[in-house]
């Protein structure tokens, strides 16, 4: 087997197949950390097309002020239609910085999607009728635009299969930044 590695891409010879290795940061990739640096690279691109989508997403549903984190904390807010408390929001989208999570929570009910109630000493934030009616229109965009292609590529068994193995790889993320934090 012939390894090649230039900055963009990295070729594998396999018989008279070639297989394309696409990687950001050459330096960060040998032949062991080839297939790291792969999924390193493509996970950028999700991230940066899915934060993309959603800010598009919610224009086309008149919130125009969003940002992705914004887009994120509302749906987690409105998930199985229960009050949470910024901590909450916090812990299950893993966000380190709770203070990001408390200022998208303020500029969420600046815009009147979000209140809050007083419950012993914490604040629960629930949506407000424009929330929830902001989150109807995310999701019949999301469905025409989205589910569609999604529908047509039947993806729906496989991707289950992936989103289990990155919640478990965020796991091992966490683990490598205490790691790392250590020394």
């Amino acid at each position: 087997m012939n390894n090649k590695t230039s900055d963009k891409n990295s070729s594998t010879e396999l018989g008279d197949r070639q297989t394309v290795s696409i990687i950001s940061s050459s330096h960060l990739a040998d032949e062991n950390s080839l297939p790291l640096s792969e999924f390193e690279y493509a996970l950028t691109m999700v991230n940066n097309a899915f934060q993309r989508w959603m800010v598009c997403c919610s224009n086309s549903a008149n919130q125009h002020e969003l940002s992705p984190l914004d887009i994120l904390i509302i749906h987690n807010i409105n998930h199985r239609e229960r009050a949470k408390r910024i901590a909450d929001v916090a812990f299950t989208l893993n966000i380190e910085d709770v203070h990001t999570v408390s200022y998208s929570v303020r500029k969420l009910q600046k815009a009147g999607l979000l209140q809050a109630t007083k419950k012993g000493k914490d604040n629960y934030y629930s949506l407000t009728e424009n929330g929830l009616e902001f989150c109807a229109e995310y999701r019949k965009i999301r469905d025409q635009c989205l589910m569609r292609s999604m529908e047509q590529l039947q993806l729906d068994s496989g991707l289950s299969d992936v989103a289990a193995m990155m919640r478990t790889l965020s796991g091992l993320y966490d683990q490598a930044s205490r790691a790392a934090h250590s020394l």
